[in-house]
Order: structure tokens, then C-alpha cells, then sequence
């Protein structure tokens, strides 16, 4: 038997929303009411240390209405794959030693939305590996790093676009250094010119001591000794225009050199955000092979496989035949909709399992809380489930603070049928983010054997196994839950038709997997 039964949580952005309900939290049936049937191999799934992932946040947006695929639902479902529970108030019952069930939900149920966690089940850290869990992580981390790519892309045309602007200054700079230093230069010219018309104040002003006496020559040395110190000021003037033109022209080449990387690194960002997108339509691609891949498989007319896929039916279940098995659960079925559960559950065994929540909502993938939901939405026309959505165990145990849902009502272990559904605590020590369910199938050889159908592990498939039974260590027993229209859903029953129904889409399922096989 597969150790380590994880099961329960939430969705991620593939994994959709989760739909609870309000009611008392049940207690262990198992200790009122002597187990019927028993567990006949004592065997209860090993426990795992996977690590408690955090809480998604809030969802973004509200949820639109899904109905049922062949009929109405009162209530909207939620289709948003962001996360979130919806509640509501109604209560179920089922009435002890009958098969009919029932529930009186309230008229008018409130709404609110409870943060689910993301990713449940055995995850690759305990050994295991699902590739398409391994592919979708890789597509997310891509889809992620697109926006962080396509900022860094802004941020070096912004760059580029501040270096730019510098340039033009710099370039302003040097066009005004270069006029201020043409200037300087004319001015140090004309001041030369003359101090060379004028002498140096010796020659010419020894002339001046015999014409205009001794003030005259000392007038003299004065002026020249001021037009010398303009003639410094003037030529000092236009070696600093001289040098400011080399600074600037410096400057702009700096400017230069740095606008070069920075159109470097843009190129870079861009071709890392056309890199990441094209990531991203890869997997895709990739992805997409592997979303219908299942078995071919052969439908009788009263909707159960007549062919064994192969691997599915374990602990000696082959020895029984695929076929007996499912006929004889549809006949003991607890409600005509749990009838029809039963054959879908039947009609998708193989399926992949969704580790970590990856890929829960496809047509051949799913994890335990997907796939029994799914068959009584898919098979049966029940609002457990809807277009992008499908709940976690949270809701039909209920634990870690959402509300029951009210589809799924308790139903004591001594009145078991098949179809029902039986929760284990799958970590007792607390501290985990799932519990498991399965969906119990009866005994087809009068008590010898009993047998459950559901999906586990990571790198596994939906099978047949051995009833668990109720233990009260190990993985113990929680709860059994009898799946149960509510007010104003329009469901479907056991006919020829729905059997034609679940042919028909036995036969796309093979079909597709035919065009999409690897």
C-alpha cells in the first residue's frame, strides 16, 4: 500500500478555489457506532514531514456563478483560480438505517471568503517526483520573473534616457566654453598688441622724463603696470575657457561611455523578457501534452470500465476484475448520485495524481479532494465542484477554521455505503496542511474484502486499494461523509442515457489522449 497518504489544500493559480459550508464540527463516529466494515489489512498510509506552506492572501476578485453541467445551482460557485472558500449557512442530515438523504439549506446563505493554502499532497522534497509539478513550477517562476524582466527594461530606458539628457548639456557646455574661450582669446590679443605698441616701460618712458618731467614718467609706469594686470587677468580668462572646453568635452565622452552600457543593458533586459516569454510558451507547450493522457479505456453500458488499465487495481484487486468491482459499487451505491460518482471515479482511474495541487483541475489529473468532488460534480451534477474551481478536505471535514459544506453529511460507519466518503488525519501531530479522503467502494464478495478508490502521491496514479477501515492510530479515522444534493440543484440519475453519456466521454478522453499522447 502507498505510504505516505497526503491529501487535502487548496489551489495555487492552476489549482482554482476551495467551497465549504457552516455546521459543528463532527465528532468520531467510530466511537459511538462499532466500525462496520472493518479494516481487513490493518495496514493506515505512513505519515510524511512535509513542511507547512504559507497561506495564500485574500482573493483578488469576486467569483462568478458556475452551474452544473446538466442542471442549476441556486448558490454561484466560485470560478476564480486565485484561492478563497465560499460559506454558506444551510445544514445537512442523513436519517440512520435509510438510503435517502437530505438537506434544508438556509434561503438566503451568506457569502464570505476564506484564504485557502496553496499545494497539498506528498511533495518532491520526500523523495517523489511528478514532472509536470517539477514543469508547472518552472512555467511560474518564469511567468514571475516577465514583470521583474520587463522593469529592469524601464529602468535602463530610463537610464538611457537621464544619460541622454547630460549629453545635451554637456554638449551645451562645451559650445559655451568654446564662445567664452573665442572671446578670451580676442581680448588677450588686443591687450598684447597694444603692451607691445607701448613698450615695457623703459625705453619709451625715458622720452617722457624730458618732455613732461618727473610725474609724467611716473603717470606712465602706472598705466602700463594696470595694463598689465588686465592683460593677465584677460589671458588667464581665456586659459580657463580653454581648459572648461576640455573639461566639458571630457565629460561628454564619460557620458558617451556610460550611454553605450546603458543601451547595452537594455538590449540585455529585453532579451531576457523575450527569453522568460519564450520560457513561457515552451512549457505551455510541454504542459499541454501532458494534460490528457488518459488510458484507453472501454465503457460498459451501465458506465464501468470493461477494461483493467493496467497498475490501477492493487492488493489483489485484479483477482476480482475491474468491472466487478465497479458494477457491484453502483448497485450498493449510497444515493443514485453517488451511483454515478462511482463510474466516473472508475472511468478516470490512471489518472495522474496532482502533486503539490499542480494541474488539479485537468481532465486526467487531480489530487484526493479534486477527485472525489469531481465525481459528484462531473458525474452527478452536484455543485461539489465547477469550472476552475474544486474544494480541499478543509470543507468536508471541515478543519483549520472553514466551515462545512453542506454537500457532505456525516454518516455513521455502520451504515457505510458505497460512494461515501472517509477522511484520515493523515498528520495527527498537527502542524500540517492536508488530510486525506477516499471514496469507499463496499465489498463485492459479501464481506470479504473491502475496497476504496483514490489518489495519493506524487508520481501515482488513481487506483484501487484496500479499505483503510477506521483506526484510531496512525493515520486515524476522522470522519465518513455521505455526499447529499442541496436546495435547488437539478441532478442526474442512473439511466441508460447517463450511461451513454459517460461513454462518450470515456471515448473523447481516449481520443484526446491519442492527439496529445508524448
Amino acid at each position: 500500500m502507498v505510504a505516505g497518504v497526503l491529501c487535502a489544500l487548496a489551489l495555487s493559480g492552476i489549482a482554482g478555489t476551495a467551497y465549504a459550508d457552516i455546521a459543528p464540527t463532527p465528532t468520531d463516529a467510530a466511537a459511538a457506532v462499532s466500525p462496520s466494515p472493518t479494516d481487513t489489512t490493518g495496514a493506515t498510509p505512513t505519515d510524511s514531514s512535509t513542511p507547512v506552506p504559507t497561506d495564500s492572501t485574500s482573493p483578488s476578485g469576486s467569483p462568478t456563478p458556475t452551474p452544473g453541467p446538466t442542471g442549476s445551482h441556486s448558490d454561484p460557485a466560485p470560478s476564480a483560480p486565485s484561492g478563497g472558500a465560499r460559506t454558506v449557512t444551510p445544514t445537512p442530515s442523513v436519517t440512520p438505517g435509510s438510503t435517502s438523504t437530505s438537506a434544508t439549506p438556509d434561503p438566503s446563505p451568506s457569502l464570505t471568503y476564506v484564504p485557502l493554502t496553496p499545494g497539498d499532497g506528498v511533495g518532491p522534497d520526500l523523495g517523489q517526483y511528478d514532472e509536470y509539478l517539477a514543469l508547472s513550477a518552472q512555467r511560474e517562476a518564469a511567468v514571475a520573473s516577465v514583470p521583474i524582466l520587463q522593469a529592469r527594461v524601464g529602468a535602463a530606458q530610463a537610464t538611457v534616457s537621464g544619460l541622454l539628457g547630460q549629453r545635451n548639456a554637456a554638449d551645451s557646455a562645451i559650445w559655451q566654453n568654446k564662445a567664452a574661450a573665442e572671446a578670451a582669446q580676442g581680448d588677450a590679443n588686443d591687450v598684447v598688441r597694444l603692451l607691445y605698441q607701448q613698450g615695457d616701460g623703459g625705453l619709451g618712458a625715458f622720452g617722457t622724463v624730458v618732455t613732461d618731467g618727473p610725474n609724467g614718467f611716473l603717470l606712465r609706469l602706472d598705466n602700463l603696470r594696470i595694463s598689465r594686470q588686465t592683460a593677465n587677468g584677460v589671458i588667464n580668462a581665456s586659459l580657463a575657457a580653454t581648459v572648461n572646453v576640455g573639461l566639458a568635452q571630457a565629460m561628454e565622452d564619460a557620458i558617451d561611455q556610460r550611454l553605450v552600457l546603458a543601451r547595452a543593458g537594455v538590449d540585455v533586459a529585453a532579451a531576457q523578457v523575450t527569453t522568460a516569454q519564450a520560457t513561457v510558451t515552451s512549457l505551455d507547450a510541454r504542459l499541454r501534452t501532458m494534460e490528457i493522457v488518459p488510458p484507453q479505456v472501454a465503457i460498459g453500458p451501465d458506465g464501468c470500465p470493461a477494461v483493467e488499465v493496467v497498475s490501477t487495481l492493487r492488493d489483489g484487486a485484479s483477482t476480482i476484475g475491474v468491472a466487478a468491482l465497479c458494477s457491484s459499487a453502483v448497485k450498493l451505491a449510497a444515493t443514485p448520485q453517488a451511483a454515478l460518482a462511482i463510474t466516473w471515479a472508475f472511468q478516470h482511474l490512471g489518472a495522474a495524481y496532482a502533486c503539490g495541487g499542480a494541474g488539479r483541475l485537468l481532465p486526467f489529473r487531480m489530487d484526493c479532494s479534486s477527485f472525489v468532488s469531481r465525481a459528484y460534480h462531473e458525474g452527478a451534477g452536484l455543485g461539489t465542484s465547477g469550472a476552475g474551481w474544486a474544494p480541499s478536505t478543509r470543507n468536508m471535514v471541515p478543519w483549520d477554521g472553514v466551515p462545512l459544506d453542506p454537500h457532505y453529511a456525516q454518516v455513521p460507519t455502520n451504515l457505510l455505503r458505497p460512494g461515501d466518503l472517509v477522511l484520515y488525519d493523515t498528520c495527527p501531530q498537527g502542524g500540517c496542511p492536508y488530510k486525506h479522503v477516499v471514496m469507499y467502494l463496499g465489498s463485492p464478495d459479501g464481506g470479504k474484502t473491502q475496497w476504496m478508490i483514490h489518489t495519493n502521491s506524487c508520481g501515482d496514479v488513481a487506483k484501487v486499494e484496500t479499505f483503510w477501515g477506521f483506526p484510531t492510530t496512525g493515520h486515524p479515522f476522522l470522519v465518513a461523509r455521505r455526499v447529499v444534493p442541496v436546495g435547488g440543484e437539478t441532478v442526474l440519475v442512473p439511466t441508460r442515457a447517463t450511461a451513454k453519456i459517460a461513454a462518450s466521454r470515456a471515448a473523447a478522453l481516449s481520443s484526446a489522449s491519442a492527439s496529445t499522447a508524448r
